[in-house]
This record gives structure tokens, C-alpha cells and sequence, in this order.
């Protein structure tokens, strides 16, 4: 905990205490043997969080809207931009979907598959403060529709759809990059052939 010091020391802390604890959800996700996570390890993962609706064709989408470099895999560097692009999206267009699991997995420290009360407050006071705590605390805890003072993985997914903290909940960027909206890479190849169809003159 950080002695004394102002609002940019707390700042300073904070994002320290973020990046650490980004790195490792990371390493409990990468496959150790390649350095990266792999479709296999993150099918892994939903499961034990039973994931809505999962199927390896998921997973692989869910690989593809952050892999940059296209090796089907994903790195440290990757990991850590798609985490922070979408922090600080305000237009709803950036995907979600590995975000959403990778939130869950910090808040989730003991990999219960569940963030208790402790774990709750504990992240919340780093992020809004002691004067906070009690309200954001109280508020983030509404969302636990079964009253067993935990928040599963599908209960996370329903709090973050209704917080729409940007407000782009309406935005059909955010459906899409939500998952609530069908978007594969099979799909969007196809939109880009019938583009380049549609493109070519007539003979």
C-alpha cells in the first residue's frame, strides 16, 4: 500500500498494480512451451467458466480479433494492447469479448471461477478510493442474480452490458465487438470477396 504521496502517486501505484496483475492472468492463459496462448489453452479457460454458447470456432474468433501478427496465437504484447485499447475505447467498435474474460480473471485472483466480496473490494478500492468503496462495492454486488455474495463469469458478462460505462451500448460496434451480434472471420472474408466482386467491370 502506498504511504502518504498525492493523487498521481496513487495514480503511479495503481497502474503498476494493474500491469502486474494483466500479466498474470497472461501467464496463467499462455501455453508455456510457445510463450503465448493458444486456442487450446483459452477453450480451456471459457469452459471451466462456462462460457455462453462455446465452440473452438469461438475461441478461434475470439484469437483473430486481437492476433496482429496472424499466427493464430496470441502474445504478451498483444495481450497487452487489446487490454488497453479497450480501456480506453469510447466509440464501441473495439472487441470485447477477450477483454470481458481477461477483467473477470483479475478481479478473480484465487481462480475460484467466481470474485468473492474480498476480492471486490480490494480492486475497487485501488481504482476509486476509500471514499468510495462502500458505494461502488455495493453496486457492483447487485449484480449477483443468485445472492450467494459471489459474481459468476455469466453474471460479470450481464453487469457489463448494463453498465455501458461509454454509453455505446446502443452502437452497433458495441453489439458486434460484445459478441452479440454474429462476426467471424469466415464472415468477413466473405463480405470482402463480395466487395471486390461488386468492384470488378463488367465484361
Amino acid at each position: 500500500m502506498v504511504r502518504g504521496g498525492g493523487a498521481a502517486d496513487r495514480s503511479e501505484y495503481n497502474e503498476s498494480q494493474e500491469l502486474e496483475n494483466l500479466q498474470r492472468v497472461f501467464n496463467i492463459l499462455v501455453k508455456k512451451e510457445c510463450g503465448k496462448i493458444t486456442k487450446e489453452q483459452l477453450y480451456k479457460t471459457l469452459r471451466t467458466l462456462s462460457y455462453p454458447k462455446l465452440s473452438m470456432s469461438v475461441v478461434e474468433d475470439l484469437i483473430w480479433e486481437v492476433d496482429e501478427d496472424c499466427d493464430s496465437m496470441i502474445s504478451w504484447e498483444e495481450f497487452k494492447a487489446m487490454f488497453y485499447r479497450v480501456r480506453h475505447d469510447k466509440t464501441g467498435w473495439e472487441p470485447r469479448r477477450l477483454f470481458n474474460l481477461v477483467e473477470f480473471m483479475m478481479h478473480d485472483k484465487d481462480q475460484s471461477g467466481s470474485i468473492d466480496m474480498d476480492e471486490c473490494m480490494e480492486i475497487l478500492f485501488r481504482r476509486f478510493g476509500k471514499d468510495q468503496l462502500e458505494a461502488r462495492v455495493n453496486d457492483f454486488m447487485t449484480h449477483d442474480i443468485n445472492s450467494d455474495k459471489e459474481i459468476s463469469f455469466s453474471e460479470f458478462l450481464v453487469m457489463d452490458q448494463k453498465n455501458d460505462i461509454a454509453g455505446t451500448a446502443k452502437h452497433p460496434g458495441f453489439k458486434l465487438s460484445a459478441g452479440m451480434m454474429t462476426t467471424t472471420q469466415q464472415e468477413n472474408e466473405r463480405l470482402i470477396k463480395q466487395i471486390r466482386g461488386a468492384s470488378r467491370p463488367a465484361h
